[in-house]
């Protein structure tokens, strides 16, 4: 997917929006998902989310991955029930990372998804250009100091169902 930026922070009523950029990657083998956040102070709660349907006419199930700058993991298939990924025997692949360049400094997680998790999850991993996908991609932070809530899509974080599919939208997967 080209770069998708969080910029819309609904609930925030101070200049405190950190920018956030994620991409989508597809190789033969598994689906990438970078998202990296320009912070120079995170708090150790600090968190970038992504919850994808790769499979949206199979399926209601999407896959939710989430990792705090603390080090808090959170990897799960949502649908009717939560199930976390360790049920299918097949795991992400985390990476965080933390730099600087000149647009400032940032700190990101990569999550890799084997594409064998596509298939226990959805019976099917074939991903093409022109496919539609469904998701939605959150910066949040719930610590007193640096309390905030991003989202790529609108969603109305007082609703107790705000990181559900209710909120998505459309991805385009796209070929270079």
């Amino acid at each position: 997917l080209p770069v998708a930026k969080i910029v819309n922070y609904p609930l925030e009523k101070r200049d405190y929006k950190p920018f956030v950029q994620a991409r989508l990657c597809i190789s033969e083998q598994s689906v990438w998902v970078r998202m990296w956040a320009f912070e120079a102070l995170p708090s150790e709660t600090s968190t970038l989310m992504v919850n994808l349907n790769l499979f949206p006419e199979l399926s209601d199930k999407y896959l939710s991955m989430s990792a705090s700058y603390g080090g808090l993991l959170l990897n799960e298939v949502c649908g009717e029930q939560h199930i976390p990924m360790a049920e299918y025997l097949v795991l992400p692949r985390v990476k965080s990372f933390q730099s600087e360049d000149l647009q400032g400094i940032y700190w990101g997680i990569v999550f890799e998804l084997p594409r064998t998790l596509l298939t226990k999850v959805y019976g099917s991993s074939e991903l093409a250009p022109g496919k539609l996908v469904k998701g939605n991609l959150y910066k949040v932070d719930k610590s007193d100091c640096s309390e905030h809530y991003g989202c790529f899509y609108n969603v109305d974080f007082l609703d107790k169902n705000a990181y559900t599919d209710k909120y998505f939208g459309d991805f385009e997967l796209v070929a270079y």
